[in-house]
């Protein structure tokens, strides 16, 4: 068994190797995106990208639940799997004795927020949709978080809920979550989106997962405490899979920034052309 002093000194490391993780601490294309001066273009392939994350986390997430270190973290994995496909969830993070209903399922949930877009439903979420940077992101998650080693979803798992949650309930640091920075992002756009010609975007699935984050990342900082006392903890396969974790998240944030980079700079190109 491990002492108390034996988990500080881990957690010091932690907070070391996960929580100053870049994807955590700075987001560049979230903190643009918080600003509200994105196009509608710019607004439309993030709905895209995001939804071939959603609709594809899926897979992981039921990997994740097959390949669970022991029985907590298997049940822990479904009530998320069972959310994910639209039961309903009670405050403690549990599913049990709610109902279910197709729309309530994330995928259909984040169609249904998009569809002021215009967006072809049925392709939101097809693989065919994904950037490249998508779907090394996708790849990313099911060789960590998804993983055979039940061990390294372990640590991928605590990895990708602390990212979630980060800052939630806790003052200044709140403002850093990236659910908040798309949130706030979004408010601003429907504020003036009108003026333009532009479709106001329903804050819905957004404000529900910055809301039930907090639990599960206080789920999986009980359950690495728990699993810190147990026999054959590996406290740097843990640590490595939580970092692969979120380089692929990472993976997936520098894409959508690049990319918007790449919109702006045709954007000003295409004028000068035409001016010429």
């Amino acid at each position: 068994m491990n002492s108390a002093k034996d988990f500080e000194a881990f957690w010091e490391t932690v907070q070391t190797r996960i929580h100053r993780h870049p994807v955590i601490t700075y987001n560049p294309y979230c903190k643009w995106f918080r600003q509200g001066t994105f196009t509608l273009e710019d607004l439309i392939h993030l709905f895209t990208q995001f939804a071939v994350f959603s609709k594809w986390f899926l897979l992981v997430q039921m990997m994740r639940m097959m390949h669970a270190a022991d029985l907590e973290a298997e049940t822990h994995a479904r009530y998320i799997l069972a959310n994910e496909l639209g039961v309903h969830i009670n405050p403690d993070g549990t599913t049990e004795d709610q109902p279910f209903k197709t729309r309530w399922a994330h995928i259909n949930w984040l169609r249904d927020t998009a569809q002021p877009l215009g967006l072809n439903a049925e392709m939101l979420g097809s693989w065919e949709t994904a950037s490249a940077s998508t779907r090394r992101f996708i790849s990313g998650l099911e060789e960590t978080y998804g993983s055979k080693d039940g061990e390294v979803g372990r640590g991928a798992s605590y990895a990708i809920e602390s990212w979630a949650a980060w800052g939630i309930g806790r003052g200044n640091e709140e403002a850093n979550n990236f659910w908040k920075e798309l949130i706030d992002g979004l408010e601003i756009y429907n504020e003036t989106c009108h003026a333009y010609g532009d479709p106001a975007i329903p804050l819905d699935f957004f404000e529900f997962h910055f809301n039930s984050e907090k639990g599960h990342g206080d789920n999986v900082l009980e359950e690495l405490q728990q699993a810190y006392n147990k026999p054959g903890f590996d406290s740097e396969k843990f640590l490595r899979a939580g970092e692969k974790a979120l380089d692929a998240i990472h993976t997936f944030w520098l894409g959508l920034d690049r990319d918007r980079h790449q919109r702006e700079a045709m954007r000003n190109y295409y004028p000068l052309v035409v001016g010429a």
